[in-house]
């Protein structure tokens, strides 16, 4: 909304470039902020549960702690493709009405841009969301889950790099597979599908690394 209503201003402010296709070909640029905005699903769905004691209450009614994990997850990653349909489908359509279509071949253009770096950034989503989950289910704060979440996707590659720097290239070599990093190389591999399947094949490898870790440190973990 903010990106929409910066470029109607300067657009009835005289700038004549602003079209749809500067408007449309600008998200596959603001792709990795749904990365980080799986914290703020993550809290929606987690909703302070240690805090309430609504956790504790839920296995004590008998509900396997298997299903509560997937359950929150499943429903963390439903929300998170609900906001994502809701941002990106605003965006082109209000992009589409406010603005002029200058070319429509640029146009579709830019539109397949958009489809392609959305179909590999959405396995990522689904990485990223495994991660955060996890870390509100292990943490106990939910400030600190969000903060140790927001380490894992932002601060961990950074550690990684330098890691690869002072010990071993394998460091490096893991950091390019880290979901953020990923995110961020798919706006310039544009129509490189095998670079896509790597997305997918990262993504669900984290997915399943991320699930398979909160899931077994959940089943073992005192609720008091």
């Amino acid at each position: 909304a903010v990106l929409l209503w910066g470029y109607w201003t300067t657009w009835k402010w005289g700038n004549s470039n602003v079209d749809f296709y500067s408007t449309a070909i600008m998200v596959p640029f603001m792709l990795s902020i749904g990365l980080y905005a799986t914290i703020v699903t993550g809290d929606i769905v987690f909703s302070e549960q240690y805090k309430n004691n609504t956790l504790k209450n839920e296995v004590s009614y008998g509900l396997s702690r298997g299903r509560i994990y997937l359950g929150k997850l499943l429903s963390a990653l439903i929300v998170a493709l609900i906001a994502l349909a809701l941002v990106v489908g605003l965006c082109l359509a209000a992009g589409g009405l406010l603005f002029r279509h200058s070319d429509p071949a640029q146009d579709r253009a830019a539109l397949a841009v958009v489809g392609y770096c959305l179909a590999g950034a959405f396995p990522l989503w689904l990485a990223a969301q495994a991660m955060v989950n996890t870390c509100y289910f292990l943490v106990r704060g939910t400030n600190i889950a969000a903060f140790t979440a927001a380490g894992l996707l932002a601060v961990l590659p950074a550690i990684l790099q330098a890691f690869g720097i002072l010990f071993h290239p394998a460091f490096e070599v893991l950091r390019q597979f880290m979901p953020g990093i990923m995110l961020e190389n798919l706006k310039n591999m544009a129509f490189q599908w095998n670079y896509v399947g790597l997305c997918w094949a990262a993504g669900l490898a984290w997915l399943a690394a991320a699930t398979a870790v909160g899931l077994l440190a959940f089943r073992r973990k005192e609720i008091r």
